[in-house]
């Protein structure tokens, strides 16, 4: 029987289309969380993959530790955890496994016992704390990765799309990846890839004593979690044509369009904008969207919100003097402006430094009729210093910041 865990409402710029052409409209599709409190938690299947490579050295290997012991601290025999360690080598430091008093004494030894080694093997890493969590997936619980890193990944796979493929691919078998850069040296563009396939959550971490908090932060989103796997399907009518804003991940079935969400916490909103393209029609008829959200409870079992929005069909000329709502293409124009940025920012990465300009410019010039003056703006500036070339600190601060814009995520 469906619940009210999750709630799912779709509102357009306008809802009156066009018999004689095509129209473009922006849906907005608003998933939010119930903010109630539960009665219980969902159980954790987490493995912490911990960087301790030789740049971890000066303090960051230790504020790791004090993070990784306070989740541990939050934790208690509900739940299940697995602790890998890497440089150029993988060490699998505890098995995953209930939490007893007794292990939780042996994993902290162990992480406190860590000292800085040698390169990156990223990939290892990763995929040995996914293989862990794979081990013991939990039908009604959280199954995460939790990957830490400051530098580069030089050894096992290094290529960002294979690794994404990884990411999109373990998600798909219910293990999800959150991710954590710190400081300078890491690659922003595949930490943020890994945690946007991988259904998880990316942050970036400016200074190393930070890192205790932003894990906190992730624990508590983990324990709040209410709805499991979300995804959005979109049953799309034959002729129109719908795309994604926001470089979401997404797939196509035919008719259908599916935009994974992956876990949602209490009181979680989440925005998602689609542009809709719909053909020429006869008057009086109409063009109908049919939206669910689906996901698994607490307990395991399939679960959905559902809803549809329609346009009516009248003669062009009525169509463009309907009302618009302003507001919805303000906020699409938004996360537009901070997709083009990533793309930008990628292209900047690579020394491509004018094509980045001329792309970012080319999006601020596109959506200048809506985009608020104050994000224009940041990104006017931002497309003049893509010119000449950004420090380290400049990419990694603006990759964030697009990243939580396209996000379009608030709890």
């Amino acid at each position: 029987m469906p619940t009210n865990t999750i709630s799912l409402t779709a509102s357009s710029d306008r809802q009156l289309v066009a018999v004689e052409v095509s129209s473009q409209r922006t849906v907005e599709w608003l998933v939010e969380a119930s903010a109630a409190a539960s009665t219980h938690r969902a159980s954790l299947n987490i493995a912490l993959v911990l960087d301790r490579s030789g740049s971890m050295a000066n303090g960051k290997l230790a504020y790791v530790q004090q993070a990784a012991c306070h989740l541990l601290d939050a934790l208690d025999e509900r739940d299940r955890l697995a602790v890998v360690a890497y440089d150029d080598q993988v060490t699998l430091l505890a098995a995953a496994g209930p939490l007893t008093a007794a292990r939780h004494a042996e994993i902290k030894a162990a992480v406190n016992a860590l000292r800085p080694g040698g390169t990156t093997n990223l990939s290892g890493g990763w995929l040995e704390g996914c293989r862990a969590v794979a081990e013991h997936l939990e039908a009604g619980g959280v199954n995460r990765a939790l990957l830490l890193t400051d530098g580069l990944a030089n050894r096992g796979i290094t290529d960002v799309e294979e690794l994404a493929l990884h990411a999109g691919e373990l998600r798909a078998r219910g293990v999800a990846t959150s991710t954590f850069g710190v400081g300078l040296d890491f690659n922003e563009q595949l930490l943020t890839l890994l945690a946007e396939r991988g259904g998880g959550h990316f942050y970036y971490i400016e200074r190393p004593q930070q890192i205790p908090e932003v894990f906190r932060t992730e624990l508590s989103e983990l324990l709040a979690v209410v709805a499991r796997e979300a995804v959005l399907q979109i049953s799309v009518p034959r002729g129109v044509a719908v795309e994604v804003l926001g470089d979401l991940p997404h797939e196509r079935e035919g008719e259908r369009l599916r935009v994974f969400l992956g876990d949602m916490a209490a009181g979680e909103v989440r925005r998602i904008y689609t542009r809709v393209l719909t053909p020429p029609d006869a008057p009086g008829t109409s063009v109908v969207l049919h939206g669910a959200v689906e996901f698994a409870d607490l307990e395991g079992r399939a679960d959905k919100a559902a809803t549809e929005i329609g346009f009516s069909y009248v003669r062009e000329a009525e169509a463009l003097l309907a009302p618009i709502i302003a507001d919805i293409l303000t906020r699409a124009s938004e996360v537009e402006l901070a997709t083009a940025a990533a793309r930008a920012l990628a292209l900047e990465r690579t020394g491509q430094r004018e094509q980045a300009h001329a792309a970012l410019r080319y999006a601020l010039a596109a959506h200048a009729s809506y985009a608020p003056a104050p994000a224009a703006a940041v990104y006017d500036e931002l497309a003049a210093r893509m010119q000449h070339g950004l420090s380290e600190a400049d990419r990694k601060q603006t990759q964030f910041a697009a990243y939580k814009k396209r996000q379009n995520r608030d709890r």
